[in-house]
């Protein structure tokens, strides 16, 4: 087994070696060394060499090996490969890819280049791959292939192997779908169960009927939670009359899963997918501006206004010793929301929690909020009363120290059960408006909870304070 440490060694090696025979201009040596180089190591080295760089290795490559290089780099590299290709150079290579592969190199480019490409594309007579790109992207269709072997429920299983023969030959197929005489899908024939059959035996008589299968315009994530569930290898595709169109295979999904969680972590960090189609620092900073500019004028706004309705109502000892513990009431409310929300989030994106009510989930969340804002209030509330009243600048009083020290553990468990409250509901609220519920972990309603958090602290300090001394 190749060790970690061997591989990163062999790609450094292979960064090396390629570097130095584009600065010699040895074309025939840079050629022999990327045909005997795996593609995928060839990708991750592309990932880091320059533009010039980039173009030449892609100068040498064949076709085929530039469409799977292409295929296999991430999506900033891949944007800035195909703007320096011309439309044709470019349909060449999508011409190798699988269709849906090609669909969706094109589905990342800009809009003037992407009309250039349609046109090359149908030209050159890639109509699947036209096809593909008349369906969402985040669908079945947009993620399905049309390459696949469908026989009639009167075929043998001799034609059935004849087919397979006759197919793509670096196409994988996990098993043959089975249609009637208008194409409705009926049934699914394991490759190793139609190895078992007779030549002459009727492929009805031993396929699945009634086999798992998806509308075109199924959700990518809905589909991705299918195969989880089920352990499914492939699933067909159908329209809306049941008409089998496509399938889609375990290795599209796990690219899906990839997507969704990368999306998710980038959404719930507050910037956005488009960040990684780009090298460009500006434009990536662009990205992420919109969502840290909102939070600071929210956190500043928030911040002057409860300090100038509050800080007339304390003594200048009691508004210190309050701000002493702002940044702790502040980071528990923050926290303990992030959590829960992150929680739901989860359980929303994998369909855990989509399979039982929204009150039990209510009830389960609550009580763990309950539990954690008790413990926390408790031990904020004992050390800030035990140091407040022995810390001798401040030297309260013994009626003063346990006050503030109530506010604290107050505020404490109020702030983390509010802020936990809104992590679990504002999830399922975004996702019943159509808004992507990761946006609930982000830093607006960070920033929300943090202000919310400061308005519960102040308030209960300033009421505490009054009613006691």
């Amino acid at each position: 087994m190749v060790k970690p440490e061997k591989e990163l060694r062999d790609r450094h090696d292979l960064l090396d070696q390629i570097e130095h025979l584009i600065e010699a201009e040895d074309m025939d040596a840079l050629r022999t060394l990327l045909t005997s180089s795996r593609n995928s190591d060839v990708a991750e080295v592309m990932e880091v060499l320059d533009e010039v760089a980039r173009q030449v290795l892609f100068d040498v490559l064949d076709p085929e090996e530039a469409g799977d290089i292409l295929d296999r780099v991430n999506e900033a590299t891949r944007s800035a490969v195909v703007e320096d290709l011309s439309s044709e150079e470019l349909t060449g290579i999508l011409a190798t890819l699988p269709p849906d592969e090609a669909a969706d190199v094109i589905g990342e480019l800009s809009e003037e280049q992407s009309e250039e490409v349609l046109d090359s594309i149908q030209r050159a007579g890639l109509d699947e791959v036209a096809k593909l790109l008349l369906y969402e992207e985040d669908t079945a269709g947009g993620i399905m292939t049309t390459q696949m072997v469908a026989v009639k429920e009167t075929d043998t299983v001799a034609d059935a192997i004849t087919q397979i023969r006759e197919s793509n030959p670096k196409d994988e197929f996990y098993v043959v779908f089975v249609v009637d005489d208008k194409g409705i899908l009926k049934g699914t024939l394991g490759i190793h169960e139609l190895l078992r059959q007779g030549p002459n035996t009727v492929v009805s008589k031993v396929m699945e009927a009634d086999p798992f299968q998806v509308k075109v315009d199924a959700d990518q994530e809905e589909i991705a939670n299918l195969f989880r569930k089920n352990d499914l290898l492939v699933v067909g595709v159908v329209n809306t009359d049941g008409v089998l169109v496509g399938r889609i295979t375990v290795d599209d999904v796990v690219d899906v899963m990839e997507e969704e969680a990368e999306e998710d972590a980038l959404v719930m960090a507050g910037t956005h997918p488009a960040e990684l189609e780009t090298r460009g620092l500006f434009r990536a900073a662009r990205v992420r501006l919109p969502w840290l500019l909102t939070c600071m004028v929210g956190s500043m706004f928030s911040g002057v206004v409860l300090i100038s309705l509050f800080q007339s109502n304390f003594q200048p000892a009691q508004w210190f010793s309050i701000f002493m513990f702002f940044p702790a009431i502040v980071a528990m409310g923050g926290n303990s929301g992030l959590q829960t929300s992150t929680i739901v989030v989860r359980g929303l994106a994998t369909g855990d929690l989509v399979r039982i009510s929204f009150g039990q989930v209510f009830m389960r969340e609550s009580r763990i909020a309950l539990i954690v804002a008790c413990v926390c209030g408790l031990m904020a509330g004992l050390v800030s009363g035990i140091s407040l009243h022995f810390w001798p600048p401040m030297n309260f009083s013994i009626a003063e120290a346990p006050v503030l020290g109530l506010s604290i553990a107050s505020a404490m468990f109020l702030g983390i059960m509010l802020s936990t409250t809104l992590g679990f509901i504002l999830p399922f609220l975004f996702r019943r408006i159509g808004i992507d519920p990761a946006v609930s972990s982000g830093p607006l309603v960070t920033t929300m909870n943090d202000a919310l958090g400061c308005l519960v602290y102040l308030s209960l300090s300033w009421f505490l304070l009054r009613l006691f001394t």
